[in-house]
């Protein structure tokens, strides 16, 4: 379900009313509101406020974006995700989970994608934590560690903004994820120094059972993303188990040496760029089966062609 708000110049209420209308809403809300400037002055904008299933808010939203009249310097659009609506409004078509808005997924893809403090902070403790349970074989703490680590989002927006041609998007989360891995290497190097070898962890996959996992992974993510429902957590454990573990058994094994039974470090390396491009490329194949369309975002394509210059 989606709280959806207009806020457009005067005058453009009733194109943007007749998109409501075309695209299934039952009934939308029309008022005047006053906006001040930092400069002081005052326009008058037209607010258009409407309660929908999430379908709705989709084909509305992509609708009102494509067209020629709408620009992001005179319209703004806020949309909400509330716990119930109750109204006239049949209960089976206004809980209807799919397909989410192609914005709201592209605007949450980016706020993971940033690269913060806290961005750092989690995934370095994640790393340490993780690290100590490959060195010491102790699963609590290689599951608390992926717990911490949010690589999911990184391979998502790689997919996403390689799909819908937002390339900002997909250069900024190819950043996070390279700084991640990085961290995730120094985090396994920092626990070497502070630990005994030998490296007691060796229950890696092979090359085929990992891309295969990484595929299904993808998929999942991809169809979850889009979906109101469902444990997004879970997928996204899923899918750092199978990023995450390689990095940090490499900074373990710079230190403390490599153990003679396990395959070379290059074949780990290779198998972790194959895993990633696995999930990359299944999001990316289902946001496509799913009608996620790069036109549906067409307002945001000044921020991607300041990337390309």
């Amino acid at each position: 379900m989606r709280q959806i708000t207009v806020t457009a110049p005067k005058g453009a209420a009733p194109k943007v009313l007749d998109l409501a209308f075309s695209a299934g809403a039952s009934d939308v809300t029309v008022f005047e509101k006053r906006v001040f400037s930092q400069d002081g002055s005052a326009t008058i904008k037209e607010v258009l406020e409407l309660d929908c299933g999430t379908p709705v808010a989709k084909t509305f939203v992509d609708l009102l974006i494509s067209k020629p009249f709408f620009n992001r310097d005179e319209f703004s659009i806020a949309i909400r995700q509330p716990r119930s609506v109750i109204s006239s409004g049949r209960v089976r078509k206004l809980t209807r989970p799919m397909v989410e808005p192609a914005t709201d997924l592209f605007e949450e893809l980016w706020q993971f994608s940033q690269i913060t403090y806290g961005f750092v902070g989690r995934i370095l403790i994640g790393a340490i934590l993780l690290s100590y349970g490959l060195n010491e074989y102790q699963l609590l703490f290689m599951i608390a560690g992926l717990l911490f680590i949010p690589l999911l989002p990184l391979m998502l927006a790689l997919g996403f903004g390689i799909w819908t041609r937002q390339w900002r998007l997909a250069i900024q989360g190819a950043l996070s994820l390279l700084i991640a891995l990085m961290l995730l290497s120094g985090g396994g190097a920092i626990v070497a120094l502070l630990t005994n070898p030998p490296i007691r962890f060796s229950d890696f996959n092979s090359l085929a059972t990992s891309t295969l996992i990484s595929l299904a992974v993808g998929v999942a993510a991809g169809l979850a993303t889009a979906d109101d429902v469902g444990r997004r957590e879970m997928i996204g454990l899923a899918a750092t188990a199978q990023v995450a573990i390689v990095p940090a058994w490499l900074g373990l094994g710079l230190v403390h040496g490599f153990p003679l039974t396990a395959s070379p470090p290059s074949a780990r390396l290779g198998g972790l760029l194959l895993s990633i491009v696995a999930i990359s490329l299944a999001s990316l194949i289902t946001y496509a089966a799913i009608g996620i369309k790069a036109a549906a975002l067409q307002c945001f394509k000044k921020d991607s062609d300041e990337t390309r210059r």
